[in-house]
C-alpha cells in the first residue's frame, strides 16, 4: 500500500507493492483448494453441536429448555444475523427464519416475535462471551508472521459511546450525561475495545456507564490489562498515557506507543524542524489518594525510563509528540514507530465499521441485561466477518486490511444461509470477499464537515409527555 510519512523536513516514501485484485476464476480456484485442504477458519467456526455442548456445560448438565422452536443454537444464529442486518427488528428476523423453515420443509412459526425475544433473554451471557472468545482464539491461531510488527503483535485500543433506548432500567444502569436535560437524553454505554492491528479482530471489550467515578476509559483499560500477552505492543491516543499504566505494562513485558498527554512536559522546545528523539527518566508521581490506594502507590517503581519522539506530520496538527516504552533506538527506529502510530487510525475505521456498518451506534434492547447481550453479539458478529476476511486474505495473498469489511458483511449475509445445504457456498463467499479491495488513498486530507443536511424537524426541548400535553392544551 502506497504510504508517506512526514519526518522532519524530509518526505520519506514507503512503496509496498499493492497486489492486483484476483479475478473470479482465480479466486474460486484458490478458495476450492483451501476448502479441500481443511485449513479454512470458517470450517472451524462453532456449529450447533458446539453451542449446545457449551450451554449444557454452563448449566451443569441441567435441561436447558423443553422442546422449543427457538433453541439456544438457533437463537444465537438469528441474533448474529440480526446484528449483521442493520436496523433489523425482531419481527423481521422471525419472518426471515420462517422463510428458511419453509425452504427446509418445516412448519411455520407465529409472526409474533415475543417467543424469539424470550429466547434471547434466556441465552446465558457466559455462552455469548465464550463464543466471542472462540473467534478470538481462532483468529489468533492463524496470525501470519508477515502481518506482525517487528515480529510482535500490535494492539489498537480506543473507546466509543453508544446510545440505548430511554427506559427507566437503562437510565439507572447507564445514566445519561449531566449536560443533557432530564427527559431529553438517552442512556449511554461506554465501551473500550482492543483490536488486533493485523487482522482487525476485536480481542477484548469492557463495558461501563459514562457517568460515575472510575467509569472513564483509563479505568476500563486497567480492567483490560490482564488480557494482554507478553510481547504485545499497545497503540493508543493520549488518554492512555500515564506513569501508572506505562509502569504496569512494562512490568508484564508489554510495551506502549501513544501520543503525549497534555499534562506531560516535553524535553523539546521551540518549533519542530527535524525528527527529535530522546530518552527520558520519569520520577514516581506524588501520592494522590484519589488516584491510588496505598498498596497501588507502593507497587509503583521509583523511576521509569521512556522514549519521547517529536516529528512533523501532515494534516491539521502539523507536529506530534509520541511517548513509548520501546527505548531501544536501534531495534525500533523512529520511522517505524511513527508508522506504527499512524496505523492507529485503523482503530477509528474499525469503530466506524462497528457503529455505522453494523449499526451498533444505536442499541435497541430495553433492559440492561439485554443490552449486555446485544453488545457481545455485535462483537461476535463483527469477529465472524473478520475471520472470513482472514481466510479470503490468504486466498488473495494479501493482508486482511486490504479487503473491504462492508463487502465482506454483505457477502456473509448473502451466502451464510446456504452453508449447510451447499458445500460450494464457502467458495462463493470467499471469492466474493477476496475480489474486492479497499481503495488506496494515502495521506488523504478532508475537512471535518458534511454536505448532506439532516431532516428539518425541530428537536425536543422538553420531555415528550410535556410536549404531548401542550398539544392538547
Amino acid at each position: 500500500m502506497n504510504d508517506k510519512k512526514l519526518l522532519g523536513s524530509q518526505v520519506i516514501k514507503i512503496r509496498s507493492k499493492r497486489k492486483p485484485s484476483l479475478s473470479i476464476r482465480q479466486a474460486r480456484v484458490a478458495a476450492e483448494l483451501a476448502r479441500d485442504s481443511g485449513n479454512l477458519l470458517l470450517l472451524q467456526v462453532f456449529d450447533s453441536q458446539t453451542i449446545r455442548r457449551i450451554t449444557n456445560d454452563l448449566l451443569l448438565g441441567q435441561r436447558v429448555t423443553r422442546d422449543r422452536a427457538f433453541t439456544p443454537e438457533i437463537t444465537v444464529g438469528l441474533f448474529v444475523q440480526q446484528a449483521l442486518s442493520e436496523r433489523c427488528g425482531c419481527q423481521k428476523i422471525v419472518h426471515e427464519h420462517n422463510t428458511t423453515r419453509k425452504r427446509q420443509g418445516q412448519s411455520q412459526l407465529s409472526s409474533d416475535s415475543s417467543s424469539y425475544c424470550e429466547a434471547r433473554l434466556r441465552l446465558p451471557i457466559a455462552l455469548l462471551t465464550h463464543l466471542l472468545g472462540l473467534t478470538i482464539r481462532l483468529a489468533g491461531s492463524s496470525l501470519s508472521d508477515q502481518w506482525l510488527w517487528h515480529e510482535r503483535r500490535a494492539i489498537l485500543v480506543d473507546g466509543l459511546v453508544t446510545n440505548a433506548p430511554d427506559t427507566p432500567a437503562n437510565q439507572e444502569a447507564f445514566p445519561q450525561t449531566a449536560s443533557q436535560e432530564p427527559g431529553l437524553g438517552f442512556p449511554q454505554v461506554r465501551q473500550l475495545v482492543s483490536i488486533c492491528l493485523a487482522t482487525g479482530v476485536v480481542l477484548d471489550v469492557k463495558i461501563g456507564p459514562v457517568v460515575g467515578k472510575k467509569t472513564g476509559e483509563a479505568s476500563l483499560f486497567r480492567q483490560m490489562m490482564p488480557s494482554f500477552e507478553r510481547g504485545d505492543i499497545i497503540v493508543a491516543d493520549s488518554n492512555f498515557e500515564c506513569y501508572r499504566d506505562l509502569a504496569a505494562l512494562t512490568k508484564e513485558g508489554v510495551d506502549m506507543v501513544c501520543e503525549k498527554n497534555a499534562t506531560r512536559s516535553s524535553p523539546f522546545t521551540g518549533p519542530c524542524t527535524c525528527v527529535e528523539d530522546a530518552i527520558v527518566v520519569l520520577d514516581k508521581p506524588a501520592m494522590n489518594s484519589s488516584r491510588f490506594t496505598p498498596e497501588e502507590y507502593a507497587a509503583l517503581p521509583e523511576r521509569l525510563r521512556i522514549r519521547i519522539i517529536r516529528l512533523r506530520i501532515g494534516g491539521r496538527k502539523g507536529e506530534i509528540t509520541l511517548v513509548t516504552t520501546l527505548t531501544d533506538q536501534k531495534r525500533y527506529p523512529t520511522e517505524d514507530i511513527a508508522a506504527l502510530y499512524k496505523a492507529r487510525w485503523n482503530c477509528e475505521l474499525d469503530i466506524r465499521s462497528i457503529k455505522s456498518v453494523l449499526g451498533m451506534g444505536e442499541l435497541s434492547c430495553r433492559s440492561p441485561e439485554m443490552l449486555r447481550r446485544e453488545i457481545i453479539v455485535y462483537y461476535l458478529a463483527y469477529n465472524l466477518i473478520r475471520v472470513s476476511m482472514i481466510d479470503a486474505a490468504k486466498i488473495a495473498k494479501c493482508e486482511p486490511r486490504e479487503l473491504s469489511f462492508k463487502n465482506a458483511k454483505n457477502a456473509w449475509l448473502s451466502y451464510v444461509q446456504h452453508f449447510k445445504q451447499d458445500a460450494d457456498a464457502f467458495t462463493w463467499l470467499l471469492s466474493a470477499i477476496a475480489t474486492v479491495r479497499v481503495r488506496d488513498r494515502p495521506d488523504r486530507h478532508e475537512p471535518r464537515a458534511v454536505k448532506r443536511r439532516h431532516a428539518k424537524y425541530p428537536r425536543l426541548k422538553i420531555p415528550r409527555n410535556q410536549a404531548k400535553q401542550a398539544l392538547q392544551a
